[in-house]
């Protein structure tokens, strides 16, 4: 018979396998190490370049300086997990996690060759402007982890790193539930080992302008009137001791400005006529007259738009949002130049009191304009508009409008079409526009397209030509005939006012307050030059 007791005396439970404990450790709690740069949350992130040549046969890839000095801090971490991955060309990025105490996030963003510079036949600087694809495809990637700080290296070039990087992190969400889930809050982001912080303000400056831009195209047109518009205006611009005046349709009628009243009238909305006015240089010093188009939306009154084209309308008021943005930059800049600014707000609706197809208008220019197309109204406004502008004897103007769907077909969202009669302007802005990224493409000034406009047996000119195609260029022609001898530039901008995000890699979907930063960047190098 088995005995079970005899054979538990042979089993060993588990108690038995305890590790004893030692004498030269009294008992007590277990200890904890308390280390603030352990312990504290690693929630702030890091944008560094990477360089990557394709001619290289050996190592082809190499760190910024920036990124270098970092990787030795964090003892070669970077690198090594860098090489694991395929190295991010121009346009892409690759992120790292807890490298190091002070970064719970970096982005590696690829810079393209080293060798990028100047391009005459693009008409770029390429150098700078990988550096803002860098900076914003970097930022922009770690705001989805709400981090508290992002620091980004200048890449060469604080100024244009500073705007990338604000233009990427900016996203029209002001109408979203604060408890949506694609909520991103604003991003806190400062310029990393470098000390240029002079041109990182400068570029953050001209990067906000630009979104201020784009906030006000983005806003929706019940929301976003004529009265309203110049509500905003006077809230962002008197604090600036820039003063605003607001002036109503009488005003605009008892100075002949028929084109104006004729499109106002077509809306219960009623039209304003706003004038901006900085002082920056001395009292005589002649200034800069900006015009902005600013009708708040576009109907195409009788001559009604489809309806693929009027989901985009809101945004027709951009030329007069980007003279309030430039204007305001001005003055926080504290540039030494006079500007006005001039913003015929109205909006276009099909009513009992809309221009009809045939309508006769009169400008204080003493000439008739025939209204052809009652959908062209934007020329009517800018036309009464340059004629006011001689009262201020300008030293240039300036006018910036959405006027022709036909620069989608022959410019895409690369450029804007640009008409002037002055060579000088011509060249100061074909250089800021390289500079900015945000170019610009001269566009035909011809007497050709002046005889289509006058080809017209009712009144001295009409509002759009009898042929079918050059809506642009005869839209300039129109235009130039009520700018007598001023130096005048003309920014159309209806092919470059919105974008579906894959134009420039630092744009999000939607308007683009172009060209902001490149009037901006204008001035600059007018002032430089001593030509203001």
């Amino acid at each position: 018979m088995f005995d079970y007791r005899h054979s538990l005396k042979c089993v060993r439970f588990l108690s038995q396998f305890k590790i004893p404990r030692s004498d030269c450790l009294s008992y007590g709690p277990p200890r904890r190490v308390h280390d603030p740069k352990i312990c504290s949350i690693q929630d702030k992130g890091l944008v560094l370049g990477v360089y990557f040549n394709e001619n290289v046969k050996d190592e082809g890839a190499i760190l910024t300086a920036s990124a270098q000095k970092y990787d030795k801090q964090c003892g070669g971490k970077l690198w090594k997990q860098l090489k694991l991955t395929p190295i991010p060309r121009l346009g892409e990025y690759r992120i790292f996690y807890d490298l190091d105490s002070t970064y719970g996030f970096v982005a590696v963003a690829g810079l393209g060759t080293e060798c990028l510079r100047f391009n005459s036949i693009e008409q770029l600087d390429e150098s700078k402007e990988a550096i803002r694809i860098a900076a914003g495809i970097g930022a922009q990637a770690l705001q989805k982890f709400k981090p508290s700080l992002i620091h980004v290296e200048s890449f060469g070039n604080a100024e244009a790193a500073a705007e990338g990087a604000t233009l990427s992190t900016w996203k029209f969400q002001e109408y979203k539930s604060p408890s949506s889930k694609e909520i991103f809050p604003p991003v806190k982001m400062e310029l990393f080992d470098d000390c240029d912080f002079h041109g990182w303000k400068i570029g953050t400056l001209k990067a906000e302008s630009q979104n201020l831009a784009r906030f006000l195209q983005e806003m929706p047109p019940n929301r976003l009137n004529p009265t309203s518009f110049a509500k905003i205006a006077v809230e962002l611009l008197c604090e600036l001791n820039i003063n605003v005046e607001v002036k109503t349709q009488g005003w605009a009628a008892s100075h002949e400005m028929g084109g104006f009243v004729a499109i106002g009238k077509s809306s219960i909305q009623p039209p304003l006529y706003v004038e901006i006015s900085y002082f920056g240089a001395e009292e005589c010093t002649r200034p800069i007259v900006m015009i902005g188009k600013g009708v708040t939306f576009d109907s195409g009154s009788l001559d009604l738009k489809p309806l693929k084209d009027l989901i985009f309308m809101k945004g027709d008021m951009a030329g007069a949002a980007c003279v309030v943005a430039i204007t305001r930059a001005a003055a926080i800049l504290k540039l030494p130049v006079n500007i006005r600014g001039i913003l015929p707000l109205c909006e276009l609706m099909p009513s009992g009191r809309s221009p009809k197809f045939g309508d006769i208008v009169s400008c204080a220019h003493g000439k008739s304009i025939h209204i052809r197309m009652p959908s062209r109204e934007g020329r009517l406004l800018i036309a009464d508009s340059l004629v006011y502008a001689r009262n201020y004897w300008p030293k240039a103007i300036l006018d910036i409008g959405t006027m022709s769907k036909e620069l989608i077909y022959s410019l895409g969202g690369a450029a804007c079409g640009c008409y002037t009669n002055s060579e000088e302007l011509f060249c100061y802005v074909a250089a800021a526009s390289s500079q900015t990224g945000d170019r610009i493409w001269r566009m035909p000034l011809w007497k050709y397209y002046e005889e289509r406009i006058k080809d017209c047996e009712t009144a001295d000119v009409a509002n759009a030509s009898l042929d079918e195609y050059g809506d642009s260029p005869n839209c300039a022609a129109f235009l130039k005939q009520f700018v007598c001898d001023s130096k005048w530039l003309h920014f159309d901008t209806y092919n470059v006012a919105y974008t579906k995000g894959h134009d420039f890699p630092y744009l999000h979907r939607g308007m683009t307050g172009r060209p902001t930063r490149t009037v901006i960047e204008m001035m600059f190098q007018l002032l430089a030059d001593s030509k203001l």
